[in-house]
């Protein structure tokens, strides 16, 4: 099983967001997932970008003149590593629909909105890799199991009657309002004993598509950022879930490690609970 990044996807910070990958990466290449193997990216073009985002501000994170982007001051280092983790994504899925399971180590991508970085995510890598697919299949799903919603995703990607967005969080940050029932699930866990249900939930209405976009956030454990309650094996569950439902459905599908923060554990810590999906995804093939 692929799992893309190459270097540039890390800047040296403390922002857990641009950072993170470099430790999975290394915990990657030491062997401690069988049968996984990283792959290197390409960067995603200015033309890719505008199938996601309006020209003006493609152009102003391009060129620098934005200042600020979402997830720091821009830089030469953050531009790179946002443009090569984002064409992961899209390598992500020409892997996917090859060998029907890839990873790829972005992070920062679902508060994006078209003409907008929000919240730590400067492109949405997710809407792209959407896109990307599309091209290929009939329907794509959307799995955002991240700590807070994706109205970014929604955003872009909500009126196209293709895809299906399934979102459960366990905090209101970039709340967005479903305007398709049949195609749009949102909802909102606060106790911890209905947050495997509700996922479960959430899968159930995916079935209908023909490509799976996970976007696994470790923000949801109560040490990582979520609430009392989540925990490092309801998470292994959870991850393992969604694994075997896309094994059993023979669905293809990418995966990508979202939010996840170190305010109560160590950065090899989160890299390890993240390397729990890429575990759960290897074990299942």
């Amino acid at each position: 099983m692929k799992i893309f990044y190459s270097p540039e996807y890390a800047v040296d910070s403390d922002l857990e967001t641009v950072s993170k990958s470099r430790v999975i990466a290394r915990m990657i290449s030491e062997g401690q997932v069988p049968g996984v193997e990283l792959a290197p990216s390409k960067p995603a073009s200015r033309n890719e970008l505008l199938q996601v985002h309006d020209a003006a501000y493609v152009d102003s994170v391009l060129s620098g003149s934005i200042g600020r982007l979402a997830a720091g001051d821009w830089s030469p280092e953050l531009l790179r590593s946002i443009l090569f983790s984002t064409g992961g994504m899209r390598d992500a899925v020409l892997e996917a629909l090859q060998s029907g399971c890839a990873g790829c180590l972005a992070s920062g991508q679902h508060h994006a909105k078209r003409n907008r970085g929000f919240a730590l995510c400067t492109i949405n890598g997710i809407a792209l890799a959407a896109i990307e697919a599309l091209k290929h299949v009939r329907s794509v799903g959307v799995l955002d199991l991240d700590a807070h919603f994706g109205g970014g995703t929604f955003a872009i990607l909500g009126s196209d009657e293709r895809v299906h967005l399934s979102d459960v969080s366990v905090e209101d940050l970039d709340h967005w309002t479903p305007t398709d029932l049949s195609r749009h699930h949102r909802v909102e866990i606060k106790e911890p004993a209905k947050y495997l249900p509700a996922v479960r939930r959430a899968l159930k209405r995916l079935e209908s598509v023909d490509f799976l976009i996970y976007y696994a956030g470790m923000d949801p454990h109560e040490n990582a950022g979520g609430i009392p309650g989540i925990t490092t094996p309801m998470l292994q569950k959870r991850d393992r879930i969604v694994a075997a439902w896309c094994r059993n459905k023979r669905m293809p599908v990418i995966f990508a490690p979202a939010g996840g923060y170190t305010e109560q554990m160590s950065l090899e810590e989160l890299a390890t609970l993240h390397l729990d999906t890429v575990r759960a995804f290897a074990e299942a093939r």
